[in-house]
């Protein structure tokens, strides 16, 4: 009996610890500073040529009260040949990759990353390119980005 009692009190003790929680996991701060939602642009050919379209954020993203800088988008393309790269732009430097992804099977999910502020004031472009490798004629080919948001995070 009294062995009883002490394993189940064990095993509460243990329960009971295994519920707490010792590790505190700091409070991540962002704050969303551009967004659009739907679709942000597209690149679309209609046969086997390449196509590219610039998507520039028309907010200059002011940065001094963040570290790094979080985007979020949905890509989409049809055909391989296809690819998305985000581009930074500050006073200093232009057209620094910041992201890049080619191809349907990288291109086709929700992207989510991060990068470190390269300036207090940023400008930031969405570079969208197609070029098919194979397609038909008049065939309907495409690179798209959609629900783009920009987050500042400290």
């Amino acid at each position: 009996m009294f062995k009883s009692s002490l394993l189940l009190l064990g095993l509460s003790a243990l329960f009971l610890q295994s519920c707490s929680n010792d590790t505190i996991k700091p409070e991540l701060n962002e704050t969303i500073l551009f967004e659009k939602t739907g679709l942000v642009d597209s690149a679309v050919v209609y046969g086997c040529y390449a196509y590219t379209v610039r998507y520039l954020v028309p907010d200059t993203l002011e940065l001094s009260q963040y570290d790094k800088v979080r985007v979020s988008f949905d890509g989409f393309a049809n055909s391989d040949g296809s690819s998305i790269s985000i581009l930074c732009n500050t006073r200093d430097s232009s057209n620094i990759t910041v992201y890049y992804v080619e191809d349907q099977a990288n291109v086709n999910k929700l992207h989510n990353f991060d990068f470190v502020k390269p300036s207090n004031m940023t400008w930031l472009e969405v570079r969208l390119y197609i070029n098919p490798p194979v397609c038909g004629q008049n065939e309907f080919k495409y690179t798209r980005a959609r629900d783009l948001f920009i987050y500042g995070v400290r």
